[in-house]
């Protein structure tokens, strides 16, 4: 295959040229699409519009948009501060407490509204309370990105719904196999603060463990903590499906915030609209665009190319080849945004993945915790740059705080890759 003339390597170029150029990651992949295929001749342009609207035509996707207004409605709630409470009163004495708070109220909430983004919104006022309890400035700001990379693994997850699309996968048992992976990953980074506590001498604050001051909190948290058990239990009880799930959520979201904690109010739903709105928009020009990239890679038969390429390259090595995909999703996921990630490399992998026997269904939960360390890893990382403007900390200091929370997550990485019942033990029942 000359690779000069082939429309998928093109493609591949130009993206990296407009990548270099600070465009955006929608208008990258789509410009680098297009003049591909106008250059090479590869297709009629006529079919771009079938593409595109081929790639937004389905049910399960419709989930996309209403947990982004899960989010968007989450942050006005109410809802962070009494699960931060509740957080705070089972762990806060301990060493680290106030950080591992945050981890904890992180992954709860990411279960809420499935973003890392709205999750990052929410627990921001948390780096202001570190900091007065002495934790450096850098250091609190990391603490807040990392606990919320836990929107695209922990059910219900944006992330899941797309690979599931993309594979024609059960959305259901990706939820299912990201449960496990998605609490790994809040152990592995709180036992990091700990220790880090533990070093730095940052010592807990002393907290009314009673049972009377315990079931409080519990009840003052109670509405939050039982929006994703809602969610996920009627998916796994076959009440309704992941995208009616969603429906679901934002209806309730919105009753607890209106009629229950009173912080919602019918004039703010205009900007509440608006501003997951905007963020539909940006999602959905990234799913079409880069569905037509990943479209060129099947059809000008690079996505076979590399795959054997890969094979050959480690001669069929299962752990190998597994240990060069993670390589790759880490790095591409530092430069990319993950919607876009998972449309551009999933074509490759997938003839890889079926050729080693591996599951599906695991290498979702294994793409998606690859892919949450996206948000924390420079230059992109969209939740550590939004903390650090959120803290008023130089983005490059807070780049250095996070490299070992990165590094703990490399370490889950690797564990829901080489043990496959982290992940696949839910599925498994289902």
């Amino acid at each position: 295959m000359d690779l000069l003339m082939n429309a998928g390597a093109l493609a591949f170029l130009l993206f990296a040229l407009f990548l270099l150029m600070n465009f955006p990651i929608a208008v990258a992949v789509g410009m680098a699409s297009l003049l591909a295929i106008w250059i090479a001749n590869a297709a009629p342009m006529t079919v771009v519009q079938y593409i595109f609207s081929g790639s937004l035509d389905s049910f399960a996707l419709l989930a996309t948009p209403l947990f982004i207004m899960v989010g968007a409605m989450m942050t006005r709630t109410g809802i962070a501060t009494r699960l931060v409470n509740l957080a705070q009163v089972l762990f806060g004495s301990v060493p680290g407490g106030l950080g591992i708070t945050t981890i904890v109220a992180g992954c709860i909430l990411g279960s809420i509204s499935g973003s890392n983004v709205a999750t990052v919104a929410a627990l921001s006022f948390l780096i202001f309370y570190m900091k007065r309890a002495g934790y450096p400035a850098p250091f609190a700001v990391a603490v807040v990105a990392a606990g919320c990379t836990f929107g695209v693994v922990i059910p219900p997850s944006m992330g899941f719904i797309i690979y599931g699309v993309i594979t024609d996968t059960s959305v259901a048992k990706l939820f299912g196999a990201g449960v496990f992976p998605g609490l790994l990953m809040a152990v592995v980074l709180s036992t990091y603060v700990f220790f880090y506590a533990r070093k730095h001498n940052l010592r807990g604050e002393a907290q009314d463990h009673s049972l009377g001051n315990i079931a409080r909190a519990f009840k003052d948290a109670i509405w939050g903590l039982l929006c994703p058990v809602i969610i996920l239990g009627g998916i796994y009880l076959g009440v309704f499906t992941p995208t009616e799930a969603a429906a679901v959520a934002v209806v309730y979201i919105f009753v607890v915030g209106m009629f229950i904690y009173r912080k919602l109010t019918f004039a703010e739903l205009p900007q509440i609209l608006f501003d997951a709105g905007q963020t539909v928009g940006v999602v959905v020009l990234i799913i079409a665009t880069s569905a037509l990239f990943g479209w060129l890679l099947q059809t000008q038969g690079l996505a076979v190319a590399l795959a054997q390429a890969l094979m050959d390259m480690f001669a069929g090595n299962k752990v190998m080849i597994l240990l060069a995909i993670n390589f790759i999703l880490v790095i591409a996921g530092a430069f990319i945004e993950p919607v876009a990630a998972m449309y551009m490399l999933l074509p490759i992998f997938k003839p890889i993945l079926l050729q080693l026997g591996v599951d599906l269904i695991h290498f979702g939960a294994i793409m998606n915790v690859n892919l949450s360390m996206a948000h924390l890893t420079p230059p992109v990382g969209l939740s550590l740059y939004l903390a650090s403007q959120i803290g008023g900390v130089p983005f490059a200091q807070t780049a250095r705080a996070a490299v070992p929370f990165i590094l703990c997550e490399v370490v889950v990485i690797l564990l829901v890759t080489f043990i496959p019942s982290i992940s696949l033990f839910i599925p498994g029942l289902m």
